[in-house]
């Protein structure tokens, strides 16, 4: 053998080289694969496939790690105490396990989850676990070579299980294949998580959705002077289709005079300024109706960017309703009021006539005999006087009764306006014989000829009550001037005193029903005059006008649309 002739050693050493570089080389190329196979699952698990699909790829390249024919994965539910399968491929049980909310029970998968630990088992090891009493609910074909199974760990709890089985003679899973399938279980628990969020994300979504479309609150998102939301409430409240909101600016939707303090208050909340979160509005709808809106608006993120997120309610029918009721608070108080004041004045005003009636009644019928004619017919006149006044005390009541209830009518005709004046202080002078006594009358009339279309009986009620009342209100005496002209298509009457006068702070009341001014003492009256005056003004559709000073005297000034008739 020449020297350089390999020695057998020699021959050796180079075939366990090569054995060597080929175990190396089939090792680094094993290493590439589980490298790729783990990146694809990783790759596969952010590609938006549905869970389902995400597993079935999992199955897939789980083929080119180990023999894995059969493969499932268990899912643990701990508040049910239940186990779904959203994955199971079986070459012999087919899809039977496929199914959510199975009662657990000790089987191979409950074994895994209960000890937390990878779990190979053969038939011989599965034998030995039932007869311990690990294993005694075991179901489906359980002729099985070998089986396979890893825990799943979900948000730091044991929640499932991955495994692998084999029906195939020879085939035997080992402690490495164990590894391997742990491997990708560390993999798959994190798409599971990650679906998991995924899923309950979108039922977070689903449910605030669903609220939103059917709360009657309306909801509006505003970014860069837009709305970029709307739920469907907002559009109904608002009165314009969602398109229409959508490309106008906000405060589109509001009164034009709300629209700057709106504007505004926006600004300043969007430059993070204190601005009180509750307001009210008014918009007008499309329709052109007026709606009083509430409104409760707070910062958001939207889109990665400050936005305000606003909740609307329609107030107008409650403000409605609120306001109709505080004004029929206002008018029973008014009305209680009223009625105080009439029960206070009735039982003064008509208990004074009746005492004197009462009195001149037992006078007479007690000494008449003593009695002489002047006496009686004076004791007479003081009845006759009495009763002239609760006659016209109550023609006033009736004649404010018939106003209230809507029965007051204006019915004008031709009135010759100047006689009829004469005629009306005639009988005045002979109601009021003492007042006229006192006081000196200056007339500034129209001439007699001039007929005017003027509702005769509420011209007595206006020039009967201020003439009366400038006599009654002068008891020191004085000069009542009563004056008529013709203005403008108008007749301009004119009454004035120079008797008590009115406060300052009575004059805003004083053509309220039994409103009396403070400072007419003794001086008796009813407070009906002036109101039955301004109803009967407001019949003629005319105005009237009130100058006075407290002790220097009154004027009253009325002005009545009225077309001259010719004689």
């Amino acid at each position: 053998m020449s020297e350089d002739s390999p020695t057998p050693l020699h021959l050796l050493e180079q075939k366990f080289q090569a054995l060597q570089a080929e175990h190396d080389t089939l090792k680094q190329q094993k290493n590439e694969v589980f490298h790729q196979v783990f990146y694809r699952i990783a790759e596969r698990a952010t590609a938006g496939l549905s869970f389902y699909d995400f597993l079935k790829e999992v199955h897939t390249l789980m083929g080119e790690l180990l023999p894995a024919i059969n493969l499932y994965v268990a899912l643990c539910n701990h508040d049910r105490d239940t186990v779904s399968f959203p994955y199971y491929v079986d070459e012999r049980d087919g899809d039977i396990w496929q199914r959510d909310d199975t009662p657990r029970k000790r089987n191979m998968t409950e074994y895994v989850l209960r000890t937390g630990t990878p779990q190979l088992i053969d038939a011989a090891r599965f034998i030995a676990l039932r007869d311990s009493g690990e294993i005694t609910q075991a179901a489906g074909d359980l002729t099985f070579t070998s089986w396979l199974g890893v825990p799943l760990t979900l948000h730091g709890r044991v929640s499932g299980v991955l495994a692998v089985q084999s029906y195939t003679e020879g085939v035997s899973y080992t402690d490495k294949d164990a590894d391997v399938l742990a491997f990708v279980a560390h993999h798959v628990s994190s798409a599971i998580e990650r679906y998991q969020a995924i899923d309950a994300l979108r039922k977070s979504e689903e449910r605030y959705r669903l609220v939103i479309e059917k709360i009657s609150l309306g909801v509006a998102v505003i970014q860069d002077g837009r709305m970029i939301f709307a739920n469907p409430a907002l559009v109904r409240i608002l009165g314009y289709p969602l398109e229409w909101l959508l490309t106008q600016p906000f405060s589109a939707i509001a009164h034009p005079d709300d629209v700057p303090v709106m504007v505004e208050r926006q600004r300043r909340r969007m430059r993070g300024e204190a601005v009180p979160a509750d307001y009210t509005f008014r918009s007008i709808t499309q329709t052109g109706e007026v709606h009083q809106l509430e409104v409760s608006a707070v910062l958001i993120e939207w889109g990665q960017r400050t936005a305000t997120l606003a909740f609307v309610a329609d107030a107008t029918t409650r403000l409605h309703a609120e306001q109709a009721q505080r004004v029929a608070l206002e008018q029973q108080t008014e009305l209680n009021d009223i009625k105080t004041r009439f029960i206070s004045m009735t039982s003064h005003e008509f208990r004074t006539p009746l005492a004197s009636i009462h009195g001149s009644v037992e006078l007479l019928m007690h000494y008449d005999d003593r009695l002489s004619v002047d006496k009686k017919r004076q004791i007479l006149e003081n009845i006759d006087d009495a009763v002239e006044r609760m006659t016209h005390m109550l023609g006033n009541v009736m004649q404010m009764g018939r106003s209230d209830a809507g029965q007051l009518q204006f019915r004008p005709k031709p009135l010759a306006f100047t006689p009829f004046c004469l005629s009306l202080i005639e009988e005045l002078r002979e109601t009021m014989p003492r007042q006229f006594a006192k006081v000196q009358l200056e007339l500034d009339l129209l001439p007699t000829k001039h007929q005017f279309m003027l509702d005769e009986t509420l011209i007595r009620n206006i020039v009967g009550n201020l003439l009366s009342n400038a006599f009654k209100y002068s008891p020191r005496g004085g000069t009542v001037t009563f004056a008529a002209r013709k203005k403008k298509g108008e007749i301009v009457l004119t009454v004035s005193d120079q008797g008590i006068g009115i406060p300052q702070a009575d004059q805003a009341l004083l053509f309220q029903t039994f409103h009396r001014a403070s400072n007419v003492g003794a001086i008796a009256g009813t407070g009906l005059g002036l109101s039955i005056v301004k109803e009967a003004v407001d019949c003629h559709q005319g105005r009237i006008e009130v100058q006075s000073t407290e002790g220097e005297g009154s004027q009253f000034t009325v002005m009545l649309p009225a077309s001259t008739v010719t004689a």
